[in-house]
């Protein structure tokens, strides 16, 4: 938006302050390719540019106490009480190191309080990091920073401020080209504080019958299911049915690895840091998918192999300690995971066309998934990365690889079994599991997501406070000041972890790293930054919670699935009042690609311009 590769690029952002994981990529491959020079770049004579030459300078050199700095420079004395600036460095530097060498290659500012810094690495890959600043008083302090795939439309100029009928049309017209050039089949869903703006459907839902896709099409949404599992965990919270710091033993006394059971947390789980790791290998892979056919069926490939470090030191995407969180979902509820989701998610949202479906059972208004990245023999081993990638430690975890941002599986002879020659189309009926999991694999249609986004904005399914705990991953606290907790019925005496001051609004997804069923990032997660800049009152206000105030206007969602015949993308804005939703029954970058340029126009739309 995940799995079968190395390791991920965490992409970061710091919301008011405040640390987010917005998006997992696929780490870059390190290829021999020449280094382009660092082009000859002036930052803007702001108080911005001049805040990101300082930013800039100590990020090249992965420099942490120049990094510190600029944090304590930039962020209000409550932010950094927060989260500390060392972390915050700490953090960012993590990234840093994950792209490895870098060179600046453009500075594009539409504004006095904004700069964005287009990088390249050794693989001739770009990056967008982009800095967005507000006025405090005479102080100028840090409100977003982002890191996102560019593309080539991020290397070229903003586009001109246009009205929203401008935009519509303009973002309408480069859709119909891909859909023209086979570049994407799907159905296109823009909406404005939750009202649809744009919803028309394009390619076909089977090529073999000629069946076109439609406005109710269902399609796998890959590692966007991911979101359900976490709001389930956090009804489960709240009820006092369990808590973050629950050890799995606990939970799943059965749960074969006996080091699991006494070290991992559910918090552990739902941040990534438990050491669990994945379903994706050779056992995986040689596995006939029809076996796969429950979340529990996902066990065997990953539950008793050991950590790949100790929990709460660091993070991997996690597949396995999503399915792990199903499992628990399913033994505290006492009900099958499936079926809580259902009750307590789909009914109250709304989702009536949503589920995980088998396979082989007959489902109407299902797309069929097309793949071009097909088996065959002898393209020779899987290019591997760098020692960068090597140090993250997940090798000993994941049996297959990755090459040029697709997944390799290496089989007995030694073979990827994905080849990114150009093929024609295939189903992707021999990468699918049976039914999909805890961890991705659902579907839904583009009108139930948006209903999802509208029930969860609307803290239909959770409590302001644990709402709140989605979209920024700050806990609510453990007592009031009468030594009451209304958020929490069950009182927790251990000192909330590290863990806890992460602040993860985490992609749950990566679109580039195609997995059978989670997905990775070729997808923006991203949600990266807000698709225009026109603030709704409506949605602004700061929502009252008991002494807290929370303000919805920085609640935001970037959640991408990608996997072989399969890219769907979640995006929403409380800032802005959009909502992007893409889904494709193509392979990675189908859905990405249109999210990506459909941000880009919403950007460019005048303040208050409306239909």
């Amino acid at each position: 938006m995940p799995v079968l590769v190395v390791a991920q690029l965490l992409i970061l952002a710091v919301i008011n302050g405040q640390s987010t994981i917005l998006s997992i990529l696929p780490p870059p491959a390190q290829t021999e390719k020449a280094a382009l020079p660092a082009a000859k770049i002036d930052f803007p004579k702001t108080p911005a540019g001049e805040k990101a030459r300082l930013f800039w300078e100590p990020f090249l050199r992965s420099d942490t106490q120049g990094v510190k700095k600029f944090f304590e420079s930039s962020l209000p004395p409550e932010k950094l009480k927060e989260n500390l600036a060392e972390k915050r460095a700490e953090q960012l530097l993590n990234i840093r190191r994950q792209l490895g060498e870098i060179s600046l290659q453009k500075l594009l500012s539409s504004g006095p309080l904004d700069v964005t810094l287009i990088v390249t690495n050794l693989s001739q890959e770009y990056f967008k990091l982009e800095l967005d600043f507000k006025k405090s008083g005479n102080d100028l302090f840090l409100e977003k920073f982002t890191i996102d795939e560019a593309g080539p439309e991020d290397l070229a100029p903003p586009l001109s401020a246009l009205t929203l009928p401008e935009t519509i049309q303009g973002f309408e017209q480069e859709i119909e080209k891909a859909a023209r050039d086979d570049r994407f089949s799907g159905v296109v869903l823009v909406a404005k504080d939750f009202q649809p703006i744009f919803f028309k459907p394009y390619g076909l839902a089977s090529k073999e019958f000629e069946v076109p896709n439609q406005l109710d099409t269902r399609f796998n949404l890959g590692s966007i299911n991911k979101i359900f599992t976490k709001v389930a965990i956090a009804q489960l919270v709240a009820k006092g049915q369990l808590t973050l710091d629950d050890k799995l033993g606990k939970l799943l006394p059965d749960y074969p690895n006996p080091e699991a059971k006494e070290k991992v947390t559910v918090r552990q789980l739902v941040n990534m840091t438990s050491g669990i790791g994945d379903f994706f290998g050779p056992e995986f892979r040689d596995t006939p998918k029809d076996m796969i056919r429950h979340n529990r069926d996902y066990l065997i490939f990953f539950a008793s192999k050991p950590l790949a470090f100790e929990p709460g030191s660091r993070e991997m995407y996690s597949n396995g300690g999503y399915v792990v969180l199903g499992e628990i979902i399913s033994a505290v509820s006492k009900m099958d995971y499936y079926d809580y989701i259902k009750r307590n998610i789909f009914e109250p949202a709304g989702m009536k066309d949503s589920g995980w479906f088998q396979a082989d059972v007959p489902v109407k208004n299902v797309a069929e998934g097309y793949t071009r990245q097909l088996e065959e023999e002898g393209q020779g081993e899987p290019e591997k990365h760098g020692d960068k990638q090597e140090q993250k430690g997940d090798k000993a975890q994941i049996g297959d690889k990755e090459k040029d941002g697709q997944p390799q599986a290496g089989t007995a002879k030694g073979r990827p079994a994905f080849d990114r020659q150009k093929q024609g189309w295939r189903k992707n009926i021999y990468t699918r599991p049976g039914r999909g999991s805890a961890a991705g694999g659902g579907y839904a249609t583009a009108e139930d997501l948006l209903k999802f986004a509208h029930a969860l904005y609307g803290c239909k399914l959770l409590s302001e406070a644990w709402t709140n705990w989605i979209f920024t991953g700050i806990e609510p606290p453990l007592k009031d000041e009468n030594g009451k907790n209304p958020e929490r019925l069950k009182e927790q005496n251990q000192a909330i972890s590290a863990d806890s001051n992460e602040f993860y609004r985490k992609s749950l997804e990566s679109s580039q790293k195609q997995e059978a069923f989670s997905d990775s990032k070729n997808d923006k997660e991203l949600i990266t930054e807000p698709a225009g800049r026109e603030k709704s009152a409506a949605k602004s206000a700061p929502v009252e919670t008991g002494r807290n105030t929370i303000d919805r206007s920085h609640w935001g969602i970037g959640i991408a699935g990608g996997a072989p015949g399969i890219n769907a993308m979640l995006e929403m804005d409380g800032q802005t009042g959009y909502t992007v939703i893409v889904l494709a029954n193509y392979d990675p970058p189908a859905a990405r690609d249109i999210a990506q340029m459909i941000r880009r126009y919403l950007k460019a739309v005048k303040n208050g311009d409306t239909l």
